[in-house]
């Protein structure tokens, strides 16, 4: 074994003590708070101390001896010693006391311990003493979280959390990378991809909603739809009108809060992949931001029947069937506009970009950018062509509300996308003149 700097150690050792003190005394706090007043003022416990913060500063202090030899054959028996000894302490109390969280957070305290002390890897003690901070907040929060999943999270919440997580974690990975098809228009991935989107934005809306209330709820649905996916929340929003037709004004607003939020996404996508382009696309896209933002807050103050703020009752947070239709319509669109691009060329780039923007506004900035820096196009051409892109993404939004909302929704968001028409092609015609 090499040798160990008397500051080396020193470092090592304290960490280890460290994770020794924030766990054990978190545990020394639980037990206290947990203990029953007796006649005398004091505390009552079982027969025996629970091990408290002096105990753990002894358990990290042998991880930490371990860590720094780095020995198998003292660190195995140290550690079966460690946990027989708690063994022992909850057969003994095992009538007084329920669950085994502290003797669990002992060996945890060990092996945390263990990791800060070792010389390998090189970033093991902010690691381990990381990891401790997040084992002591979970400690703190434990009755917290025992309220979340026995009495607030209903089995069918449960359920549908678990289903959610397969889809995001477990079938994407899973799914071949490429392109696939004619002119390659299927990317398996690219599809789930958008059914995760509408997953997520239905799933995370529904526990805000319960959360917050709806009013509140609502707002924050409605500013990471749009960071996200302008239309998965359009269509969520859609939908939700149809279910709820008597809060379609509230949706209303949420949906023009989503889709604000789209003219400052589309600016940050133009400026990171063409500066030039972003300087001629950013008073148009300023313009539609500023009236989308004062619109939001006129139908804010509009007199109208407020969503009531109260927990949303127990349901179904995750909905697959509508993102897979989503997911069939994007893999649609993609080939419609790629069969497009091969056929007519270049030459067509404005139809392109109408059909691009069908998709989503980002699949027309990239090949902009490109055609521009080779100068295939002109700038004004290729700013046309971001402006063309956003209109044909909202008139599919206009048929998304007509499909899946009602007629009432449908005819307001056509409305909230002529008044954003009429500013961005104003906005385009006076930057020409100028």
């Amino acid at each position: 074994m090499d040798s160990i700097s008397l500051s080396t150690t020193v470092e090592s050792l304290a960490g280890a003590l460290l994770i020794g003190l924030l766990i054990g005394g978190q545990r020394e706090a639980a037990h206290r708070d947990a203990g029953r007043p007796d006649a005398n003022g004091g505390v009552l416990h079982g027969l025996n101390t629970p091990p408290g913060l002096r105990d753990f500063l002894i358990v990290a202090l042998a991880g930490g001896v371990c860590g720094i030899l780095g020995t198998p054959w003292l660190t195995a028996p140290v550690l079966l010693s460690i946990t027989a000894l708690l063994a022992v302490f909850h057969f003994e109390e095992r009538l007084e006391r329920r669950g085994i969280t502290t003797e669990l957070a002992g060996v945890a305290t060990f092996a945390l311990s263990y990791l800060a002390a070792s010389p390998v890897p090189p970033f093991a003690e902010p690691v381990a003493i990381g990891v401790t901070l997040i084992v002591v907040v979970f400690l703190e929060t434990k009755q917290h979280i025992e309220k979340l999943l026995r009495e607030t999270i209903s089995a069918t919440e449960f359920n549908a959390t678990l289903a959610f997580v397969g889809v995001v974690v477990v079938i994407y990975p899973l799914l071949p990378v490429g392109a696939y098809g004619p002119y390659a228009f299927f990317d398996p991935r690219q599809v789930w991809k958008f059914v995760i989107l509408i997953s997520s934005i239905s799933y995370v809306g529904y526990f805000l909603e319960k959360f917050l209330g709806e009013e509140k709820g609502l707002f924050y649905t409605s500013v990471l739809g749009g960071l996200a996916s302008t239309t998965a929340a359009t269509l969520l929003f859609a939908r939700e009108s149809k279910e709820r037709p008597q809060d379609t004004f509230g949706l209303w607003r949420a949906f023009v809060i989503a889709n604000t939020v789209q003219f400052p996404r589309t600016l940050l996508i133009v400026m990171a992949v063409s500066p030039e382009l972003a300087r001629v696309c950013v008073w148009p896209l300023a313009a539609m931001l500023v009236s989308g933002i004062l619109l939001a807050e006129v139908l804010r103050r509009w007199p109208h029947k407020r969503i009531e703020a109260v927990p949303t009752p127990s349901g179904n947070p995750f909905r697959i069937l509508p993102a897979l239709r989503f997911g069939a319509l994007f893999a649609a669109v993609v080939f419609l506009t790629k069969a497009a691009a091969a056929t007519l060329g270049t030459g067509a780039f404005y139809w392109t970009s109408l059909l691009g923007g069908l998709v989503d506004v980002s699949t027309v900035i990239a090949p902009a950018a490109e055609l521009l820096k080779n100068q295939s196009i002109a700038l004004a051409t290729a700013e046309i062509a971001v402006l063309l892109a956003l209109a044909a993404n909202a008139v599919q939004k206009i048929l998304v509300a007509i499909s899946a909302g009602t007629r009432e929704f449908a005819l307001r968001v056509a409305g909230v996308f002529a008044l954003w028409a009429a500013v961005g092609i104003g906005t385009w015609f006076i930057c020409l003149k100028i």
